[in-house]
C-alpha cells in the first residue's frame, strides 16, 4: 500500500506471482508413493460431524505459508496477536524461493509436513495429494466454518475452488487476489514521445507500431545517433511475451479461452498469426531491440529502458513505480539516469472493436492444504477455518493481518502533510515510528509482519477492505489505466488444472515460445503457422483440449456446491 514500506511492495507480490508458476513443476519431480492411489478412492476418515474445536484449548500448528522475505523471523506483531486472539501457537516455516524449489520437496519426502502449507498451483496440489502428504476437506466444512470466506472466493477469484480439487473432491482452501483480475499494462517515455511528435500515448496497434518506428528513427534522445529502439519484449515468461500486442487481437496465446461455446488454446487462432504477422514486420523494420531473444530470465528488459536504450517497457502496472521523487521507484530509477525523463504510463491497447483489452491473472490465487497427518487432529483444520473466517468478517481484524495495528504500527492520512523537519506524509497509509525508519526497512519488516503481509492470511479482498485506504490518486490512477472490464482471464483459470497438464503443458509451452520467437525475429517463417498447430496438437495437446472441455463441463457441479450464482441471478 502507499506509504507502507514494510508491507510487500508491488514488484514483490509480482515476483511472488511468477516464481509461483516457475515452480509448479517442482513437486511433480517427487516419485509417487503407491500407498496414496489407493488412498485416492477412499472417502475421508475424518467424522467431520462430530469433531469438536474446544477454544479453551491450546493449539499448536507449523504454517509453512506464501514465500517470505528474507531476513523472515518467528514471533512477528502479526503472528503474536493472531495466536492471542485463536489461542494458537505458530510455528511459521519461511521459506524463499531457493528454499521453496530445493528444500521444500526434500522435507516432505522425509516426513516433515506442516500442518498448514501453501502451493501455488494445481500441479503442486496434484503432486502432494499424489504422495500422500495432504488430506481432503470436505466443501460442506469449509462452508460451515468459513461462509463469509467463501462468499468473498465466489465472488472475486470463483476459479480458485478448481485449483484445490480432484476428481470432485476438495483438498485445500483457496485464496483469491481480488486485484489481480486487472489487467497488466506498460510504460512509455512520455517525453522521447513528445521529441517525436506524439502528444499522446498510444492505444491501438496502429498508434504503437509508428511510436515505434519513430523512436527507433527519429533520435529521442537527441544524440545525433541511431542508438534507441522502440521495445525490448519481455520474455522471461509465456505470460509476458508480447501479451498486449496479443491481447489488442483478442487474444491469450498461452491460455484457454472459450470460443463459440467450446474451450480453445489461444495460441492456435487465426488472430494469432495475424498478431505474429505484425510483430515480425516491426522486427524486420529494426524496432525492436534485436537482443530481446537472449535476455530469456527478463534481466535486461528494465534496465534498457532506465538507460535509456528503448522508449517502452512491459510490465510496469503498479501507481508505486510511477513515483518520481522515490528513489527505488521505476521512475526514480529512470529520473536517475535522466533527469529530464518522463514515465507515462500505457494501458491496454485497444481491439478492432474499440474496446482496451490486456491479459490479467484472474482473482483466483493459490491454495492452502492441511497436512494428511491432521486427519487425527482435525480440530486444527477446524480452527484454522475459523480463523480465515473471523478475518474475513472483521475489517479491523483483516487489516492488521496484513498491516499491524492501527495507531500503533500504521496509520491512515486522509490528505498529505508536511511533518515538522520537513518529511512529507502522503495520503493513505503510513507507518508510525519507529517502523517508519527507513534505515531499519528490513528488521521492521520482520518485527511487524514476520515473513511478508500475507504471510498467515493470503486473499485479499481489495475492494472490500483495502480500496478505501489508498489514496485518492491511487485510486483514481487504477481506474483510469488497469481498470477491471479490460481484464481478459484464461477460461479455466489456469491452464495445469487440467490433469494431463504436467505430463504435456509444459513442453507445449516452450514448444509454442521457441516457435513464435523465431517467427518474429524470420528464423521461421510465420507461413508455417498451420504446421505449428498441427505439431502443437500432436505433442499432446489434443489431450489437453479434450480434458479442458471436459473440465469446463464439470465446473458447474462445484460452483454450485459452493454456491456460485450463475450469470443472471
Amino acid at each position: 500500500m502507499p506509504g507502507h514500506k514494510t508491507a510487500m511492495k508491488p514488484k514483490e507480490k509480482v515476483f511472488l506471482a511468477l516464481v509461483a508458476v516457475a515452480v509448479v513443476l517442482v513437486l511433480s519431480l517427487i516419485p509417487t508413493n503407491p500407498k496414496s492411489q489407493a488412498m485416492l478412492s477412499k472417502p475421508s476418515p475424518v467424522d467431520w460431524e462430530n469433531v469438536r474445536d474446544d477454544p479453551e484449548r491450546k493449539l499448536s500448528v507449523s504454517w509453512q505459508g506464501i514465500i517470505g522475505q528474507t531476513g523472515a523471523m518467528e514471533g512477528s506483531w502479526i503472528e503474536q496477536n493472531l495466536e492471542k486472539r485463536f489461542n494458537l501457537d505458530l510455528s511459521p516455516v519461511f521459506m524463499d524461493a531457493n528454499a521453496y524449489q530445493k528444500r521444500r520437496p526434500l522435507m516432505l519426502i522425509g516426513g516433515d509436513v506442516p500442518d498448514v502449507m501453501w502451493s501455488g498451483d494445481p500441479l503442486a496440489v496434484r503432486a502432494n495429494l499424489r504422495n500422500g502428504f495432504i488430506m481432503e476437506v470436505p466443501y460442506e466444512v469449509i462452508l460451515k466454518h468459513c461462509p463469509t470466506y467463501v462468499k468473498m472466493v465466489n465472488k472475486f477469484g470463483k476459479e480458485a475452488w478448481i485449483y484445490a480439487q480432484y476428481q470432485g473432491r476438495n483438498y485445500g482452501l483457496p485464496t483469491v487476489s481480488a486485484g489481480a483480475d486487472r489487467p497488466r499494462i506498460g510504460s512509455w517515455r512520455m517525453d522521447w514521445l513528445r521529441k517525436v511528435g506524439i502528444d499522446k500515448v498510444p492505444g491501438t496497434v496502429e498508434e504503437m507500431h509508428e511510436a515505434l518506428r519513430r523512436i527507433r528513427y527519429n533520435d529521442p534522445d537527441g544524440n545525433g545517433r541511431q542508438d534507441t529502439y522502440g521495445w525490448c519484449p519481455n520474455i522471461s515468461h509465456w505470460s509476458l511475451a508480447f501479451a498486449e500486442v496479443f491481447a489488442a487481437y483478442d487474444v491469450l496465446p498461452f491460455d484457454l479461452m472459450e470460443r463459440e461455446g467450446k474451450v480453445v488454446w489461444g495460441g492456435l487462432l487465426p488472430e494469432t498469426k495475424e498478431a505474429l504477422r505484425e510483430l515480425r514486420k516491426w522486427y524486420q523494420e529494426g524496432l525492436l531491440d534485436p537482443d530481446f531473444p537472449l535476455d530469456t530470465q527478463g534481466r535486461n528488459v528494465e534496465s534498457v529502458f532506465t538507460n535509456g536504450k528503448v522508449g517502452y517497457v512491459y510490465p510496469i502496472d503498479f501507481p508505486w513505480y510511477y513515483q518520481p521523487d522515490e528513489k527505488d521507484s521505476f521512475y526514480g530509477r529512470l529520473r536517475a539516469f535522466d533527469p529530464g525523463a518522463e514515465l507515462a504510463p500505457g494501458p491496454p491497447l485497444h481491439d478492432r472493436n474499440g474496446q482496451r483489452r490486456g491479459r490479467s491473472w484472474g482473482g483466483g490465487a493459490h491454495i492452502m492444504q492441511f497436512g494428511k497427518h491432521l486427519e487425527h487432529q482435525p480440530e486444527k483444520v477446524v480452527r484454522v477455518l475459523k480463523m480465515m473466517e473471523a478475518i474475513a468478517v472483521n475489517e479491523e481484524l483483516y487489516l492488521e493481518t496484513r498491516n499491524g495495528k492501527r495507531g500503533l504500527h500504521w496509520d491512515y492520512n486522509p490528505a498529505a502533510y508536511l511533518k515538522p523537519g520537513g518529511k512529507v506524509q502522503k495520503e493513505g497509509i503510513n507507518l508510525l515510528p519507529p517502523y517508519d525508519d527507513d534505515n531499519r526497512g528490513r528488521e521492521n519488516s520482520a518485527e511487524l509482519l514476520g515473513g511478508n503481509n500475507i504471510f498467515f492470511f493470503p486473499s485479499s479482498f481489495e475492494p472490500v477492505y483495502d480500496e478505501q485506504l489508498m489514496s485518492a490518486a491511487d485510486r483514481e490512477w487504477l481506474h483510469r489505466n488497469r481498470r477491471k472490464e479490460w481484464g481478459m482471464t484464461n477460461a479455466l483459470g489456469k491452464s495445469d488444472v487440467v490433469p494431463s497438464s504436467g505430463r504435456y503443458l509444459g513442453d507445449l509451452v516452450n514448444y509454442q515460445m521457441t516457435t513464435f520467437i523465431e517467427m518474429v525475429i524470420g528464423k521461421r517463417d510465420v507461413e508455417e503457422f498451420d504446421s505449428f498447430v498441427k505439431e502443437w496438437r500432436r505433442r499432446g495437446g489434443d489431450v489437453i483440449l479434450e480434458q479442458s472441455n471436459e473440465m469446463s463441463r464439470q465446473i458447474r457441479t462445484i460452483y454450485d456446491l459452493v454456491g456460485v450464482k450463475k450469470e443472471g441471478e
